[in-house]
């Protein structure tokens, strides 16, 4: 969670294999936050032990070994990622899908097309508390 007395701009991951979301997500964030874009779990995984994130935004259908979902429950199982909090960003906006993200550990789900909105009100939400 971000500090308020902090003058370190909030981090947030970007995990996204298709190349127009990832250019979508990081001009929406742009300015505002600094970002890092993973277009695999294996990637992610790596960033995240490297680099400390204030926030993912996870891609469910990730191309690869590991899907957005697995890599979540991978994470959580971290006791570093515990209260991370990784939002479920995905082209499928089922209500199913959004019941196995927020089971699998994702804080919360954003439907794509996302909002900018949307977008920077969820943020808010999830780093403000």
């Amino acid at each position: 969670m971000k500090d308020p007395s902090s003058s370190r701009r909030m981090a947030i991951l970007i995990v996204e294999d298709d190349p127009h979301s990832q250019l979508y997500f990081t001009k929406l964030l742009a300015g505002l936050y600094d970002t890092a874009v993973a277009d695999s779990a294996a990637e992610a995984y790596k960033l995240l032990h490297e680099r400390t994130f204030d926030l993912v935004l996870m891609d469910i259908s990730l191309k690869g070994d590991e899907d957005g979902l697995s890599l979540t429950r991978r994470l959580r199982e971290e006791e570093t990622f515990g209260s991370l909090p990784i939002v479920a960003v995905t082209a499928y906006a089922f209500p199913d899908d959004r019941k196995r993200a927020i089971e699998a550990g994702c804080t919360d789900y954003l439907p794509k097309p996302v909002s900018s909105n949307d977008l920077h009100r969820m943020i808010a939400d999830l780093t403000l508390k």
